[in-house]
Protein backbone atom coordinates (compact mmCIF):
# COMPACT_ATOMS: atom_id res chain seq x y z
CA UNK A 1 0.00 0.00 0.00
CA UNK A 2 1.38 3.51 -0.69
CA UNK A 3 1.79 6.23 1.68
CA UNK A 4 -0.54 9.60 1.47
CA UNK A 5 1.53 11.95 -0.13
CA UNK A 6 1.62 16.04 0.77
CA UNK A 7 2.50 17.67 -2.56
CA UNK A 8 -0.19 20.15 -3.49
CA UNK A 9 -1.09 20.64 -7.38
CA UNK A 10 0.52 24.00 -7.09
CA UNK A 11 4.24 22.49 -5.62
CA UNK A 12 3.82 19.70 -8.36
CA UNK A 13 3.56 22.45 -10.98
CA UNK A 14 6.51 24.79 -9.62
CA UNK A 15 8.30 21.35 -9.46
CA UNK A 16 7.39 20.75 -13.73
CA UNK A 17 8.54 24.40 -14.04
CA UNK A 18 12.36 23.74 -12.04
CA UNK A 19 13.05 20.80 -14.51
CA UNK A 20 11.47 22.41 -17.74
CA UNK A 21 13.97 25.35 -16.87
CA UNK A 22 17.29 22.66 -15.51
CA UNK A 23 16.30 21.04 -19.23
CA UNK A 24 16.25 24.43 -21.25
CA UNK A 25 19.25 25.61 -19.41
CA UNK A 26 21.38 22.07 -20.61
CA UNK A 27 20.06 22.19 -24.11
CA UNK A 28 21.56 26.01 -24.30
CA UNK A 29 24.77 25.04 -22.87
CA UNK A 30 24.49 22.39 -25.03
CA UNK A 31 23.91 24.53 -28.15
CA UNK A 32 26.43 27.19 -26.78
CA UNK A 33 29.10 24.75 -26.78
CA UNK A 34 27.82 23.53 -30.19
CA UNK A 35 28.14 26.42 -31.63
CA UNK A 36 31.68 27.19 -29.94
CA UNK A 37 32.73 24.14 -31.38
CA UNK A 38 31.74 24.78 -35.11
CA UNK A 39 33.24 28.54 -34.74
CA UNK A 40 36.37 27.29 -34.08
CA UNK A 41 36.63 24.03 -36.67
CA UNK A 42 35.53 26.86 -39.07
CA UNK A 43 38.53 29.67 -37.84
CA UNK A 44 40.93 26.84 -38.17
CA UNK A 45 40.03 26.05 -41.49
CA UNK A 46 39.63 29.23 -42.61
CA UNK A 47 43.30 29.88 -41.43
CA UNK A 48 44.52 26.48 -42.87
CA UNK A 49 42.68 27.98 -46.07
CA UNK A 50 44.50 31.29 -46.19
CA UNK A 51 48.00 29.47 -44.96
CA UNK A 52 48.03 26.97 -48.37
CA UNK A 53 46.80 29.72 -50.61
CA UNK A 54 50.04 31.95 -49.09
CA UNK A 55 52.35 28.96 -49.90
CA UNK A 56 50.52 28.63 -53.11
CA UNK A 57 51.10 32.51 -53.92
CA UNK A 58 54.46 32.12 -52.83
CA UNK A 59 55.12 29.48 -55.08
CA UNK A 60 53.10 30.72 -58.09
CA UNK A 61 55.67 34.45 -57.56
CA UNK A 62 58.67 32.25 -57.41
CA UNK A 63 57.45 30.21 -60.96
CA UNK A 64 56.74 33.21 -62.56
CA UNK A 65 59.74 35.06 -61.83
CA UNK A 66 62.21 32.14 -62.28
CA UNK A 67 60.73 32.02 -65.83
CA UNK A 68 61.15 35.46 -66.77
CA UNK A 69 58.19 37.28 -65.82
CA UNK A 70 58.51 40.44 -63.62
CA UNK A 71 56.45 41.21 -60.18
CA UNK A 72 54.78 43.38 -61.85
CA UNK A 73 53.29 40.34 -64.15
CA UNK A 74 52.96 38.54 -61.12
CA UNK A 75 50.84 41.49 -59.08
CA UNK A 76 48.20 41.31 -62.39
CA UNK A 77 47.81 38.08 -62.74
CA UNK A 78 47.38 37.05 -59.54
CA UNK A 79 43.72 37.69 -59.23
CA UNK A 80 43.19 35.23 -62.00
CA UNK A 81 45.38 32.54 -60.30
CA UNK A 82 43.48 33.09 -57.43
CA UNK A 83 40.52 32.38 -58.40
CA UNK A 84 41.64 29.61 -60.88
CA UNK A 85 43.01 28.16 -57.51
CA UNK A 86 39.98 28.58 -55.56
CA UNK A 87 37.87 26.92 -57.75
CA UNK A 88 39.80 23.72 -58.16
CA UNK A 89 39.78 23.55 -54.90
CA UNK A 90 35.92 23.86 -54.31
CA UNK A 91 35.51 21.26 -57.37
CA UNK A 92 37.64 18.79 -55.52
CA UNK A 93 35.68 18.91 -52.56
CA UNK A 94 32.81 18.99 -53.97
CA UNK A 95 33.55 15.71 -56.14
CA UNK A 96 35.23 13.94 -52.97
CA UNK A 97 31.08 14.26 -51.60
CA UNK A 98 29.76 13.41 -54.35
CA UNK A 99 31.59 10.34 -55.05
CA UNK A 100 31.67 9.64 -51.59
CA UNK A 101 27.26 9.85 -51.90
CA UNK A 102 27.83 7.63 -54.71
CA UNK A 103 29.70 4.63 -53.32
CA UNK A 104 27.40 5.21 -49.91
CA UNK A 105 23.97 4.83 -52.23
CA UNK A 106 25.82 2.14 -54.49
CA UNK A 107 26.51 0.10 -50.93
CA UNK A 108 23.03 0.89 -49.93
CA UNK A 109 21.86 -0.17 -53.31
CA UNK A 110 24.45 -3.80 -53.06
CA UNK A 111 22.66 -4.31 -49.20
CA UNK A 112 19.36 -5.21 -51.20
CA UNK A 113 17.40 -3.34 -48.16
CA UNK A 114 16.49 -0.50 -50.18
CA UNK A 115 15.59 -0.61 -53.76
CA UNK A 116 14.06 2.84 -54.58
CA UNK A 117 17.39 4.76 -55.21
Amino acid sequence: MLAPTTVTPAQMAAAREAETARINRAVDARLAQEAAARAARERSAAESGEAELDAYKSAARAALLGSGGSAGDFERLWPELRSARLKAQADSKLGAQDRLIAREADALRRSGRYTRM
